[in-house]
């Protein structure tokens, strides 16, 4: 009969600590609905607000790594572009300076690459209330932190350009297009973000009719 009453009384005690642990289980369940729901509807908004602030910081990062190597190099018109005359001082062909435009790009690829893995994880952070779309909300409450997980592939090419100047004029512009891709990490996803820029490095105004030997300057020389 004392083995009866003891086995009794175990029951009811496991009884009575399920029965205290149910609102626990209860209240985890349901945070667990409202941190899904909350995932699903303001996951998309704070990937996009993400990218678009990375984007931005992306964009300044190129173009202060090209005007950095422009300056630290001393780098003009003259140093990307030989112009040939003829003995009347007529403009005869434009010929790319292929190593110093390969070594300027390399320099600048390198540079866009260190610009990128020092992005401000503070500046891509993203504060709640403006995740729920709200105005008055807007950049208040605690953030979201988004930090660069990696940086991926850093290309660059040459472009030139020929636009009218005025009367026999002619606007040369030689640019670097850039394109680089920088891993986000958000909570629960890796988000890659990419952005394509170009940036001019040298343009001149060449006066006098435009020769065809003016086209021999292709994308992608140097």
């Amino acid at each position: 009969m004392a083995v009866k009453w003891k086995r009794l009384f175990t029951a009811l005690r496991r009884d009575r600590r399920l029965t205290a642990a149910l609102p626990v289980l209860a209240a985890l369940a349901l945070s667990g609905v409202v941190l899904g729901t909350v995932n699903r509807r303001l996951g998309p908004v704070l990937e996009a607000k993400a990218s678009s602030q990375a984007t931005n910081l992306m964009t300044q990062a190129i173009d202060t790594a090209v005007d950095n190597c422009l300056q630290e190099n001393g780098m003009s018109y003259g140093d990307f572009v030989t112009i040939t005359t003829d003995g009347l001082g007529k403009v005869t062909a434009l010929t790319s300076n292929t190593a110093a435009n390969s070594r300027f790009k390399r320099q600048v690829v390198e540079a866009v690459t260190r610009q990128l893995t020092t992005l401000d994880s503070d500046a891509l952070s993203v504060p709640l209330g403006t995740l729920t779309g709200q105005p008055l909300l807007s950049g208040k409450g605690p953030s979201v932190r988004v930090r660069v997980d990696s940086v991926g592939e850093v290309a660059a090419d040459y472009a030139n350009s020929f636009t009218a100047a005025g009367v026999n004029q002619t606007l040369h512009r030689v640019s670097l297009d850039i394109t680089a891709t920088v891993r986000l990490f958000l909570p629960g996803k890796i988000l890659p973000v990419s952005v394509s820029s170009s940036v001019c490095v040298a343009e001149t105004v060449i006066v006098g009719e435009t020769p065809d030997t003016y086209l021999n300057l292709e994308k992608g020389n140097g």
